[in-house]
């Protein structure tokens, strides 16, 4: 999830206009700087993360920030994040959905329970 993390993983575009530059660094690094393919294909590493975005465990600082990205990111589908923000977004959700789509389920009741994002993010990563 890493998708989220995956990719669930792009917050810092959405709150560019409220940050600082450290905070803009950090979260560079945190999205940009960070292989999915190391969290998406390590299971010890994507399980812990999807604890994390379940309230299951405590999070570690690069999944807690993550988690608390969610929402936004799919709300906006990832309206204010850079091109390869973007980018990083689409190759995590086309690799963690098919790959467990039970978990990305369990994602949208927790993360989009209208049900109102997963129509514009699907659009978004056929695309």
């Amino acid at each position: 999830m890493v998708w989220l993390l995956l990719c669930f993983l792009l917050f810092a575009a959405g709150r560019a206009e409220d940050m600082t530059q450290e905070d803009m660094e950090f979260y560079t690094r945190v999205f940009e700087e960070v292989d999915p393919d190391f969290i998406l294909d390590n299971e010890r590493i994507l399980t812990s993360y999807l604890k994390c975005f379940y309230s299951e465990i405590e999070c570690n600082a690069h999944a807690e920030v993550v988690k608390k990205s969610i929402p936004n990111v799919l709300a906006t589908v990832c309206g204010r994040c850079s091109d390869k923000q973007k980018g990083i977004f689409k190759y995590s959700l086309n690799k963690f959905i098919p790959a467990h789509p039970k978990d990305w389920e369990r994602i949208l009741s927790i993360y989009d329970p209208t049900g109102e994002a997963w129509p514009k993010v699907k659009e978004f990563i056929e695309s």
